[in-house]
């Protein structure tokens, strides 16, 4: 994390964070891409929401969750 020098920064400057791009194919039907993008959403833990780089379609995955064995 970078430090102000001059103290003019009321907090400190952080870089965005980079997209993870996962070889997933898309849930469209008639898209044949494989690429897709992850999407974080803040304090969701148990979903994940995945868009498609091609035709920009957007889907979402739970995870997570209680199993009985």
């Amino acid at each position: 994390m970078p430090i102000d020098p001059t103290g003019t920064s009321p907090q400190p400057t952080l870089k965005p964070e980079e997209e993870k791009i996962l070889n997933m194919r898309c849930k469209r039907p008639g898209c044949d891409s494989i690429t897709a993008i992850q999407i974080k959403i803040p304090g969701s833990d148990s979903q994940r929401i995945y868009r498609c780089k091609e035709c920009m379609h957007t889907w979402g995955l739970n995870v997570g969750g209680h199993i009985d064995i």
